[in-house]
């Protein structure tokens, strides 16, 4: 019934033989092709994409992976978005689209599109597969916007999982309100860094070039949920994660969240970074293994993968606004299942080296890598620091997904061989503590030792805008190599090294100086997400702000 009412959309207009003045160019798209019912052996005829795919291999747009064989489910890569996107503007303005051949393929494609405004810069991912939120930003410059007048009113910050404030937005709401975009559900999620399938991509080129195939389109709100709603709905996507060194000694433990059915997951950096294994617990008791794809120090959020096929995952959503309501889930000290409830006190907070979601949910130690959800259940956030009570906490928001490898996962031990910290910005036999340095440009004053502690001396003075840009370069530093700030305002090592490194405002010889002081641990603690007081330096936290 859908596809009818979407077919049937331009009828009446057609019956009385007016097309408007905003279709020009669309009669330039006419069949170069037959297409044989049954053609496609995997293209049911009662599939909701079946009349996308004809119009597609009849426009010449899409073909086959093989004469009968379309592959519906297999992902589109960005340069087979781009060479789409350049046949839609070519015939659309000139009624063909001849490119000549190159070398590799598609770069005739992408320098059309690159000369035509379709792309505004030289991509490194042609071979990858997109996203949808590239494939939406890719197309809709296909078209002039004469040709994708709204037919929907779609209201800013409508769909779930757009923040207006996306590098995608426009275009997404620009293709919904054309009826290019339907969404995938009631409400109009996008889930935007979900790859693009063919058959998708096939619904979306040929609204794109028949507007007959535009779909009305009202999204529906959403009622937000209740604690225990979320909690019945969201946590058994959520698990306890475990990770261990080389000698099987556990290191940390804290949470983790599943996004995808194939075991896709998310949790913290500190938890993840330098360990040599990671165990996931599931809600039903299961112990599963963990793999890795990335791991960003600096927004501390892992990309990782456990075991398994069919797993309760969440939804993602990337709209978080100041006053939404959300829920913090995870397993408090490694014990049992918890929600808190908050509110968004702001959606970005920039006192630190990513801009974190700021909220009333209480999140307390074990709760590292935890979910920040929605109304809905969505998944907003990682779970990341805290205040001594527990509140306000900080959430590393799911965009920051975006832009970590995803390509392959590799075991824990793997991962940290293949990414040990850099010695030559290290100090001497202090390894693996960043040189402040070398890290920042600052020359060093001088230096003590006392006992198991040795501390570095760095003139005030000598800092730039107070000092701010040099501590936020060197946490990053720290981050890189493993050491986050779990308590005390101490940097320990999630990946067992048995130093401590603390910052301090202090002065040498009677100097004003930053002082980074290095001692000796007789032990590790395990790690989680602990608590952490304010210590102010330079007009900033000097906490990170991950624990």
């Amino acid at each position: 019934m859908k596809k009818r009412l979407c077919s049937l959309l331009l009828a009446a207009v057609l019956l009385l033989g007016l097309v408007p003045s905003a279709f020009a160019g669309f009669e330039n798209f006419a069949a170069q092709a037959v297409y044989t019912p049954g053609q496609f052996t995997d293209v049911a005829e009662d599939a909701w994409y079946a009349d996308n795919v004809r119009a597609a291999y009849e426009y010449g747009l899409i073909n086959g992976q093989s004469a009968t064989r379309f592959a519906p489910d297999s992902s589109l890569t960005v340069a087979e978005a781009v060479k789409l996107a350049a046949c839609l503007h070519s015939i659309y303005h000139t009624g063909s689209a001849n490119f000549t051949a190159s070398d590799p393929w598609y770069r005739t494609y992408a320098d059309y599109a690159l000369q035509n405004g379709i792309l505004t810069a030289e991509r490194s991912d042609y071979t990858k597969p997109a996203t949808r939120a590239v494939f939406a930003s890719v197309l809709a410059a296909a078209l002039p916007s004469e040709a994708l007048t709204a037919i929907n009113t779609i209201a800013d910050g409508a769909i779930p999982d757009v923040s207006s404030s996306a590098s995608y937005a426009d275009a997404v709401y620009l293709l919904y309100r054309a009826g290019v975009l339907t969404g995938s559900d009631t409400a109009g999620r996008f889930r935007p860094s979900s790859t693009i399938k063919r058959s998708e991509a096939a619904a979306i080129v040929t609204r794109m070039a028949d507007p007959s195939l535009r779909c009305t389109v009202t999204l529906e709100t959403q009622a937000v949920l209740t604690a225990d709603e979320i909690y019945a709905r969201c946590m058994p996507a959520v698990f306890k994660l475990y990770s261990y060194d080389a000698r099987g000694n556990l290191l940390s433990k804290g949470s983790g969240v599943v996004i995808s059915a194939n075991g896709d997951a998310v949790t913290c950096g500190h938890i993840a970074n330098g360990v040599s294994r990671l165990v996931a617990e599931m809600y039903d008791g299961t112990k599963r293994e963990v793999s890795i794809y990335d791991i960003d120090a600096d927004a501390d959020m892992s990309h990782i993968r456990v075991v398994g096929s069919n797993l309760p995952y969440l939804e993602t959503s990337l709209d978080v606004q100041k006053g939404d309501t959300v829920y913090a889930l995870g397993y408090p000290g490694g014990g049992s299942a918890k929600v808190t409830s908050g509110t968004v006190t702001n959606p970005a907070n920039h006192d630190y080296l990513t801009a974190l979601i700021e909220s009333t949910a209480s999140v307390v130690s074990g709760n590292s890598g935890g979910a920040l959800v929605d109304g809905q259940g969505r998944l907003v956030g990682i779970t990341v620091s805290s205040r001594s009570s527990g509140s306000p906490s900080f959430s590393v928001p799911i965009s920051v997904l975006e832009t970590m490898e995803s390509t392959t996962a590799v075991s824990p031990a793997v991962y940290t061989s293949t990414h040990l910290p850099d010695s030559s910005r290290c100090y001497a036999k202090l390894y693996p503590v960043p040189d402040f340095g070398k890290v920042t440009g600052v020359s060093l004053l001088g230096s003590t030792k006392d006992r198991g502690t040795t501390c570095f001396y760095y003139r005030l003075s000598d800092m730039a805008g107070g000092g701010s840009t040099q501590l936020l370069q060197y946490y990053a530093a720290l981050n890189e190599n493993t050491f986050y700030q779990f308590s005390d305002g101490a940097f320990t090592s999630s990946a067992g090294y048995l130093l401590s490194v603390k910052l301090y405002e202090t002065t040498y010889q009677g100097v004003p100086a930053l002082g980074v002081f290095v001692s000796g641990m007789q032990s590790l603690p395990i790690g989680g997400l602990l608590q952490a007081t304010d210590f102010s330096f330079a007009g900033i936290a000097a906490f990170h702000g991950f624990w």
